[in-house]
């Protein structure tokens, strides 16, 4: 393995510590405030972003690299920054104000919340995967243009 995707793997790795940390900070006795602060998401969020940048660096640096980029690997990484603003619009509703509660009462992260973040996750998740596997796919879809298109009219 080379030293890109051996620093992709930190970033993931520090990316589930930061992610772990965040959502249960008690694990470590670290719970100081009643309910969950902004310090709180902040790392939620750190973490997400180190998951899924380490990803994205893992996958470039053990099958992309030194290839043309291509529409299917760039719709991947674009799929998977959406998923992230997905995730921290979800994540920081309450704070940047069009959330269910006040920044003064203290934020919540509520179920919805929850629910937000998970979708953000699982979207750059699939993003991850479709830039993983763009050339597996950009074949795929080669060979069904090749045996059922123009021209090729089955009776």
């Amino acid at each position: 393995m080379n030293r890109l995707a051996q620093i992709g793997v930190l970033g993931s790795a520090a990316g589930g510590v930061f992610f772990f940390l965040g959502l249960f900070p008690f694990s470590v006795s670290a719970d100081a405030t009643p309910g969950v602060g902004v310090i709180q998401i902040g790392s939620v969020l750190t973490g997400l972003f180190l998951l899924v940048a380490g990803a994205y660096l893992v996958v470039y640096a053990l099958i992309h690299r030194d290839q043309p980029r291509s529409l299917m690997r760039d719709i991947g990484v674009r799929l998977g920054m959406t998923g992230l603003v997905f995730a921290a619009a979800a994540l920081l509703a309450d704070v940047m104000g069009f959330g269910s509660h006040e920044v003064q009462d203290g934020s919540l992260f509520g179920w919805l919340q929850a629910l937000g973040m998970l979708i953000g996750f699982l979207i750059a998740s699939i993003g991850v995967l479709v830039y993983a596997t763009a050339e597996a796919l950009n074949a795929w879809l080669e060979s069904l243009t090749q045996n059922f298109g123009p021209g090729n009219e089955q009776q």
